[in-house]
């Protein structure tokens, strides 16, 4: 399990500044559909009735903010989907380096013991983590393949952390316009998203303990987090060839 914190309002709200309130609705419903559907078995992990009410009544109050503030919510989506692309574009670059590091690490313990500390697991964590395996990739650099395009990956490396340093450094300046509408509906993004991330995770220690019949992959963000910020770039299938 991750390690638990708490969260004050303002950390709710740097929180919730990170996605899309719509992107939040759209999770929001699916999860709604599968408490409801197992609440017996989600009761036993201490999200029974009062939790899903609690629930509810935050998802509630958000589709309040959201339906009357149409334009502040379109503003926000803009930022946060020039912030999407840069995301995206570092998780891309955290895993060509990783996998072409993980050949190194199999056969030495300094490299696997270094990639393990600098792999990222939440989008905040990328600009250091990126630091740190492009370090690394220097210092390995003599035991990769020729073919490895090194000197790109850390020229890369240089542009993406100029990039994540103003999204992530700037997150309270840089959308101060339309954010100061919606303050109160990033807050109740921060809140809603904590509430699901707990959700899910219970859904998937329920999986692994045999209570739910359901892939794991039932009790994962599909629409807001790194996962989904990866599937959402994920390009498309090569065509079917006609006969």
């Amino acid at each position: 399990m991750k390690t638990k914190r708490s969260y004050n309002p303002l950390q709710k709200r740097m929180l919730g500044r990170r996605y899309s309130s719509n992107d939040i609705a759209r999770q929001l419903q699916e999860v709604l559909m599968l408490w409801r559907l197992f609440l017996s078995t989600f009761t036993e992990y201490g999200l029974g009735p009062e939790a899903l009410a609690e629930f509810e009544a935050v998802a509630a109050a958000h589709e309040a903010l959201v339906v009357g503030r149409p334009g502040a919510i379109t503003a926000k989506s803009l930022s946060i989907a020039e912030r999407d692309a840069t995301i995206n574009a570092a998780w891309v670059w955290v895993g060509k380096v990783g996998v072409a590091l993980g050949k190194i690490a199999r056969e030495d313990t300094d490299c696997a013991n270094k990639l393990n500390a600098a792999r990222p697991d939440e989008d905040h964590e990328l600009w250091w983590c990126i630091g740190a395996m492009a370090s690394l990739l220097q210092e390995k650099a003599g035991q990769l393949a020729a073919s490895v395009p090194t000197t790109e990956r850390l020229e890369e490396a240089t542009g993406l952390r100029e990039r994540l340093a103003v999204i992530f450094s700037a997150a309270s300046e840089a959308k101060q316009a339309p954010v100061q509408d919606t303050a109160e509906i990033d807050e109740l993004d921060g809140q809603l998203y904590l509430i699901m991330r707990d959700f899910l995770e219970a859904g998937r220690e329920a999986v692994r303990a045999g209570l739910i019949d359901r892939p794991i992959s039932t009790f994962r963000f599909t629409f807001i987090g790194p996962a989904a910020n990866r599937r959402n770039h994920t390009p498309p299938a090569e065509p079917t060839p006609q006969v």
